[in-house]
């Protein structure tokens, strides 16, 4: 995937500036940097989330596979069954944990034995098949914080995306489940591409590959991660990371 040139206006206010940088296949990328800074805005615009506020235009592209995914004539239901997203809260629909995963099958026509084999291996991948196995007709609202956020991200595994978005996947979880997902995120990457917007720069640092840094809406410095926080290219970079300003 490549960004090219990108911009996001909500109404007159341009909440991405001009944004350019690649998206490497079956890599962790993070987007880091102040809070109001665009990072959020350029995660959801990758899946065409924003095409719901009214206010939202683009300008730029976003590159997928030869195909602007920003153009009008995009599907963009089959565009959000390719590029998966996992929100800060855990969302599960107040239905059972098996339901959770095969609510989206539905409107695939998958058929009943493929549905089952499926739930299986995405809960499986999201690490969470054992806890529960023997529960699957409970109420995904049953689980911990954690094993919900880990049940959305087996939900938007189980449409098969080719890449995952994580919109602060665990700032709403204790230190123990955040862990356990950020085991998951390093396990993901063999099979998915993953772009993740975090706060949490040790986080950052762990799990990711590439690094992007944003601050007031443009797109300060890219790389490899331990560049980045070892020795960025801007004096920018290097004060946010040593909290010198957030």
């Amino acid at each position: 995937m490549e960004i090219n040139n990108l911009s996001v206006y909500y109404g007159d206010n341009e909440a991405v500036k001009q944004v350019s940088m690649p998206i490497k296949e079956n890599k962790v990328t993070a987007f880091i940097g102040p809070s109001g800074c665009g990072k959020s805005t350029l995660l959801r615009t990758i899946n065409r989330m924003n095409d719901q506020i009214d206010i939202a235009r683009y300008k730029g592209e976003i590159m997928y596979d030869g195909v602007n995914l920003l153009d009008k004539k995009i599907d963009v239901v089959s565009l959000r069954k390719e590029i998966g997203m996992v929100f800060q809260e855990p969302n599960p629909f107040p239905k059972p944990i098996k339901t959770n995963i095969t609510h989206a099958l539905k409107f695939y026509r998958t058929n009943k034995k493929d549905m089952n084999e499926m739930v299986e291996t995405s809960l499986k991948q999201a690490a969470l098949w054992e806890e529960v196995k023997d529960r699957l007709d409970s109420s995904a609202h049953s689980l911990s914080g954690g094993q919900q956020q880990r049940l959305c991200i087996a939900r938007a595994l189980a449409l098969k995306p080719q890449v995952l978005l994580l919109d602060e996947p665990t700032s709403a979880l204790d230190p123990i489940s955040s862990a356990k997902v950020e085991d998951l995120i390093i396990e993901l990457k063999k099979y998915y591409t993953i772009v993740i917007v975090t706060h949490n720069m040790e986080q950052a640092a762990r799990i990711s590959d590439y690094t992007s840094f944003m601050y007031n809406g443009d797109l300060i410095e890219y790389g490899d991660t331990s560049k980045i926080f070892t020795n960025p290219n801007e004096q920018r970079t290097e004060d946010y990371l040593r909290g010198k300003f957030s």
